[in-house]
């Protein structure tokens, strides 16, 4: 009995500490056994999957436990239906990762119909590159340039109701009086693609990169005519084209196309669902910046021109937050020329 002030001391204090761990567990961050997928908001062909394949390629490695990374294409409305899957079906334990459209900051802050999201809940695991997205028109078109397109009507492919390929030509005509005819509704890029090459419609919305990548004879043989970047400066390799808000006539004007042009930023980047554990979402950032500087991706990125242009998670977190807050009378604006009846 004499021993009991000291043993039951002890006891307690294991016994708290026993306690302990279960009542503040964190999930642990071991993909082992796992397979990690990576949803493209976009079909087979488009630069959002192939962003995704070159991640996944080489993301595992980095991954503790090593898992599987394998992508799957959700394509539709835009990227709309990838990017609300992943805001509210997917699983929160770090094994399903997304690539969403560049433009969900944008869409959120102009009150876009269909979003089911918030971008800034998205935890940003990393930005792959930012993306030059470019106007072109095929060879046998009319329009060659920009400014044909005030004079020319042109038929050009889109897809979702919210994506550039969309939203941009119809602020042009609202804005500028250009002539673009928008056909909606396409799965992706690739299947626009297909159909100008069929002449059922002469322009597509593609990245520069997609681009020089994945049908570089369009450009070796002069199929395509680049007519305006949608960006806020100038990609150096096509520095002849200009820049969307090279067009613009006054501060009114350049506030919108700058407002639009800003989801160039985003670009291609990995997001996980909201609510993941923040010690998951810490090795999935971790793994993702060692995957940039990956050798066999890097390798992969010259043979295959792919632009890189990698931003870490938390920094491209807080680009996403000031492209949802942007002023009211910038939003009103937008809405103002982006308008479907304009």
């Amino acid at each position: 009995m004499q021993n009991c002030p000291r043993i039951l001391p002890f006891c307690a204090l294991m016994a708290a500490l026993a306690a302990a761990p279960a009542a503040h567990a964190q999930p642990r961050a071991d993909f082992a056994g796992k397979t990690v997928t990576i949803i493209s908001s976009f079909g087979p062909g488009g630069g959002y999957t192939l962003y995704a394949d070159l991640v996944a390629r080489y993301l595992g490695a980095h991954l503790p436990g090593r898992p599987s990374v394998i992508v799957k294409t959700m394509p539709g409305a835009g990227g709309m239906n990838g990017t609300n899957y992943l805001a509210n079906v997917a699983a929160r334990d770090g094994t399903v990762l997304g690539v969403v459209p560049q433009t969900v900051a944008i869409a959120q802050a102009l009150g876009h119909a269909g979003r089911r999201y918030d971008a800034r809940a998205f935890h940003w695991i990393g930005r792959v590159s930012s993306n030059v997205e470019v106007q072109q028109t095929w060879h046998t078109a009319k329009v060659k340039t920009i400014a044909d397109a005030k004079t020319h009507e042109v038929v050009v492919g889109g897809t979702g109701p919210e994506s550039s390929s969309v939203v941009f030509p119809r602020i042009l005509n609202a804005m500028l009086g250009m002539k673009f005819k928008v056909v909606a509704g396409y799965e992706g890029v690739n299947m626009v693609s297909i159909a100008m090459e069929r002449g059922e419609v002469e322009g597509i919305v593609r990245p520069w990169a997609v681009t020089k990548t994945v049908r570089p004879e369009w450009l070796k043989e002069r199929k395509i005519n680049l007519i305006v970047q949608y960006s806020l400066a100038r990609h150096p390799e096509i520095g002849n084209v200009p820049a969307v808000v090279d067009l613009a006539g006054n501060d009114e004007q350049r506030q919108v196309l700058s407002l639009y042009a800003s989801g160039s930023d985003i670009g291609r980047a990995i997001v996980a669902p909201p609510g993941v554990a923040p010690e998951i979402v810490a090795a999935l950032r971790t793994a993702f910046s060692q995957t940039m500087k990956d050798p066999g991706l890097i390798a992969d990125v010259r043979k295959s021109g792919l632009d890189i242009d990698a931003l870490a998670g938390d920094r491209l977190q807080a680009i996403v937050a000031s492209a949802v807050d942007v002023p009211p009378p910038v939003v009103e604006l937008a809405r103002k020329f982006s308008s479907p009846a304009r």
